[in-house]
């Protein structure tokens, strides 16, 4: 596998296979982006396997779900381009041309794409509807990740070749800070009240933690090896950090606490908390499957197979 693109070795919380699922009473829709299959997939509730639902074109990496439709943003580094995805005729719709090479996508509630160049030190925005020109905003080198804060006043970019946070604000995209973090961050979760933010550090083997309000690393935790991908709990007690390097997932307490390692699969990078609050699942890159994890007894209770190299999940909750 050592002929896998650089890039590729990055791609985290990003990408995977595409799930609906239903468990202990939540309906909620998963979905994931395969890399080297090119495919979103679906799991339908209890099944032991997902099935290509959406054909893409080659080596996607991240994944991103429209707040207000049923558009997912799908970035290509090599092909320049973001494929918008219908989610709910399963087709892609239309492609973009984005210039460099676009990794890291955030979306907007009022239609506007922030995408990360992971060749540059810029951030591309576009107004989805054509009505703002094309606009970039100067970030760190390899912009991977991008989180946008509950209210969508500030984007958060993981610098990976730069080692910091750029924060920028998204009405008039100035800089509002860059925050120093550990070697190559990458993966970032929001707390669920959004008052933290927490950086995966993939080559200093820690997650920063950032006060959103102050704009600044309060606190320092030790992960596993090669932190990929970050999720946290409902109620904010816990953050699951997938380490790539150890086949495993870090589960740290908001006390300063934290549980053994669980074991779940190779290579995990993508990881949500389920809209139940009692489960977890992780994408493993490697093992070409997606780990269902208990939280009550931080077990792996379920291998759900997936098109190959699966990378990243998200989930949106469907109303009751």
């Amino acid at each position: 596998m050592a002929h896998r693109r650089p890039w590729a070795a990055a791609i985290v919380a990003l990408a995977a296979c595409l799930a609906l699922g239903k468990t202990a009473g939540a309906a909620e829709r998963i979905y994931v982006l395969s890399q080297s299959a090119a495919a979103l997939s679906e799991i339908e509730n209890g099944a032991d396997k997902a099935s290509p639902a959406v054909k893409l074109d080659k080596a996607p990496a991240a994944l991103a779900l429209a707040p207000a439709s049923e558009l997912a943003y799908v970035t290509h580094p090599d092909l320049a381009q973001v494929s918008v995805v219908d989610l709910g005729a399963r087709r892609v719709v239309r492609t973009l041309s984005v210039s460099g090479s676009p990794f890291g996508v955030a979306v907007t509630t009022d239609e506007r794409l922030f995408i990360g160049d992971w060749n540059g030190a810029h951030v591309t925005v576009i107004d989805i509807e054509g009505s703002v020109p094309l606009r970039t905003v100067a970030v760190g080198k390899a912009p991977a990740h991008l989180v946008l804060s509950r209210d969508e006043r500030l984007l958060f970019v993981a610098n990976r070749e730069s080692d910091d946070v750029s924060v920028v604000r998204t009405d008039d995209l100035s800089l509002a800070a860059t925050i120093s973090v550990g070697r190559a961050p990458f993966a970032m979760a929001l707390s669920p009240d959004g008052a933290r933010l927490y950086v995966g550090n993939v080559q200093a083997g820690t997650v920063s933690v950032i006060d959103t309000a102050k704009l600044e690393v309060i606190e320092t935790r030790l992960s596993g090896a090669m932190p990929y991908g970050a999720a946290v709990t409902p109620d904010g007690a816990r953050v699951l950090v997938t380490n790539q390097q150890a086949g495993t997932v870090s589960v740290l307490a908001s006390d300063g606490t934290s549980s053994p390692p669980i074991k779940v699969g190779d290579y995990p990078e993508g990881v949500i908390i389920g809209a139940d609050g009692v489960r977890a699942y992780v994408a493993n890159w490697f093992s070409d499957d997606v780990a269902v994890l208990d939280l009550d007894t931080l077990k792996v209770i379920h291998r759900i197979k997936c098109p190959g190299g699966p990378r990243a999940i998200v989930s949106v909750a469907e109303a009751p």
